[in-house]
């Protein structure tokens, strides 16, 4: 190897090792840490929240679906050690850890630990693979990989989701994939978008937005396996009252969800979606119909710039014919496009700071800077990739630090906003760049 070469990829390996180590180091720490502060089955103790939500809304609710209980129903409440009932997810997410009720809890933990870390290991490589340039001489670019698992088991979404053990990374990967593929694979696109109509607030965007790109065969056929299944689970835990009985039982349970204090705007410290500064500001409790009108107020003029990206014969802004031939036309994840999708569904519905990790993808591309990008300036790169990853990075919006530091009033309302803040303004300026393109001013 010519002396050249060996100065170009040694860096490299170096990068790859230490963060790697570090990476080792991280999962290492939180494992510990779980140990530690280990959530017991029955009421929610704030002062030892580790696996709490694998087990109160992974494991539990599983077993009882398997068992052909309503984990909705206040009779699951009363009977499993759990805090309250679940809030309303598709029970096809239920159906699908199944598997892990098979094992007693302890070892179902351990488990889904390691499940947790192969998904952090799936997500690393698909975003790693889509960065995979001819330039790269065909090596897999390790280095990037160790990277990218290293910030997604570091960073403050990452800690959150492993520390709690929900299923917050399966989510992401589905999402990513969902979006990535809606051109090129659309069947891969649409078994991906089954997962993700696991929540609401994640499908209905993410879906509303690809059908504005025009993925119609993916959403189309997502959506018709994704009722197909979720009818199927709901006959299976139907109760005995049937299926007025059962909207009963998920319209009680939201109203169980929404009445606790931390999940009140004004207390909540992890929302990062637009109405949720609105709301902790006022010290109101926005209400479902206002929070849908919010979301689709949101999504019009997201969905619109997406149309006339991806139609470009639509396009009556820009009357440059050299326009029609669209430079960008993928819509992959790494993109503005597919990054529009996807941080316009965290900052239009109810999210958490956890599930920003769904940028992964493009922030590493701004970071980067991919072909879809490299036409946009790179401190404007710089600073919207800052913006995008501020929330994964800003601990002192946590819990343990905001009751060490005793932070209370306004400070309390202006730290725990920044993240919601800052997204919004990622999103603002996304919707300008797209504006530019469709303009034909790339």
């Amino acid at each position: 190897m010519a002396q050249s070469d060996i100065s170009h990829t040694s860096p490299r390996k170096w990068v790859t090792w230490i963060a790697l180590a570090l990476c080792a180091g991280v999962v290492s720490a939180t494992a510990l840490r779980i140990v530690r502060e280990h959530q017991r089955p029955g009421p929610f103790d704030t002062t030892r929240q580790g696996f709490c939500d694998f087990q109160n809304g992974v494991y539990f609710p599983s077993l009882a679906f398997r068992r052909g209980l309503s984990p909705y129903s206040q009779s699951y409440a009363a009977s499993y050690p759990v805090e309250r009932s679940i809030p309303f997810f598709s029970p096809v997410i239920l159906a699908a850890h199944v598997p892990f009720t098979w094992l007693e809890l302890q070892a179902a933990e351990v488990v889904y630990f390691v499940w947790m870390l192969l998904i952090v290991a799936a997500i690393a490589v698909c975003v790693t693979y889509w960065h995979q340039q001819p330039s790269d001489g065909g090596l897999w670019r390790w280095d990037l990989f160790a990277c990218l698992a290293l910030g997604l088991v570091a960073t403050r979404s990452g800690q959150q989701t492993l520390f709690t053990g929900y299923f917050t990374f399966e989510m992401i990967l589905a999402s990513l994939v969902a979006v990535h593929y809606a051109q090129s694979r659309p069947l891969l696109s649409a078994l991906a978008l089954v997962f993700v109509s696991a929540k609401p607030n994640y499908v209905l965007p993410i879906a509303l937005l690809m059908l504005c790109r025009g993925n119609f065969k993916a959403v189309i056929l997502g959506g018709m396996v994704s009722a197909t299944l979720a009818t199927a689970a709901f006959a299976w835990i139907m109760p005995v009252g049937g299926v007025s009985e059962l909207l009963e039982q998920i319209q009680q349970t939201q109203e169980i969800h929404r009445s606790d204090p931390i999940e009140r705007p004004i207390n909540n410290w992890i929302r990062i979606d637009g109405l949720a500064i609105i709301a902790k500001w006022t010290a109101t409790d926005p209400a479902e119909l206002l929070t849908l009108t919010v979301m689709l107020a949101m999504l019009v003029p997201a969905g619109g710039l997406l149309w006339l990206h991806h139609h470009p014969s639509w396009n009556v802004f820009n009357q440059d014919d050299t326009s029609a031939d669209n430079p960008f036309p993928s819509g992959s994840a790494l993109g503005l496009s597919g990054g529009l999708v996807l941080l316009t569904s965290l900052v239009s519905v109810y999210h958490h700071v956890y599930d920003g990790l769904v940028l992964v993808a493009t922030i590493a591309a701004l970071l980067i800077g991919t072909d879809d990008w490299k036409p946009t300036g790179k401190a404007t790169r710089w600073l919207l990739a800052g913006c995008l990853l501020f929330p994964a990075l800003n601990y002192l919006s946590s819990q343990k630090l905001l009751n060490a530091l005793q932070m209370e009033g306004n400070l309390f309302q202006l730290i725990t906003s920044a993240n919601a803040v800052l997204l919004l303004c990622g999103w603002l300026m996304m919707l300008g760049l797209l504006v530019r393109r469709v303009r034909g001013r790339v």
